[in-house]
């Protein structure tokens, strides 16, 4: 009852809804953003967004950050979503815009872009605020070769937050 209102038609305009995509995208580190523009080509959607995460678990993240946040703030559904078990690529349906997320590999494998050649293509930058060298909570801990690394990392950070909070007490 409470979702009565919530709907897979989208209630903001197809190109509104592409730009808000690509935001929310945007807002979960995702590279290499590109849309194309199928309306001359088919008549079931207008935009698909293709954009590539660095593992499955942020290609998760980038599908389900569009999906929660379009429902928060349009209350529009995806009319369906698939491959958030796996991740390798997520097809998320919001009707007039079709968003993919890959990893780099499966979106080199399936190039999509290739495959809509004649589609108009616009590639989207980050933006700046969001483009700053900063660490991935996404990427795998590739410098720890084992648990007991982590661990001992972990007990080191520990150690520096208490020296440094008995510094600010002193």
């Amino acid at each position: 009852m409470g979702n009565r209102h919530l709907t897979a038609k989208p209630t903001i305009p197809s190109a509104a809804l592409l730009q808000r995509v690509v935001e929310l995208c945007h807002e979960r580190k995702a590279e290499d953003v590109v849309s194309l523009d199928v309306r001359e080509l088919v008549q079931y959607m207008d935009h698909m967004v293709i954009v590539t995460g660095r593992s499955a678990r942020q290609n998760r993240a980038i599908a389900e950050h569009v999906v929660t946040q379009l429902k928060r703030e349009h209350r529009i559904l995806p009319l369906s979503k698939a491959g958030m078990d796996g991740g390798s690529w997520i097809c998320v349906d919001l009707v007039d815009v079709v968003l993919h997320v890959f990893e780099p590999e499966t979106r080199a494998h399936y190039d999509l872009e290739l495959l809509w050649a004649d589609a108009v293509p616009t590639e989207y930058a980050a933006p700046v605020g969001l483009a700053a060298a900063e660490p991935d909570p996404f990427e795998a801990v590739s410098s720890l070769e084992t648990a007991s690394d982590l661990e001992a990392e972990m007990i080191q950070e520990s150690q520096a937050v208490e020296e440094s909070r008995a510094e600010d007490e002193a």
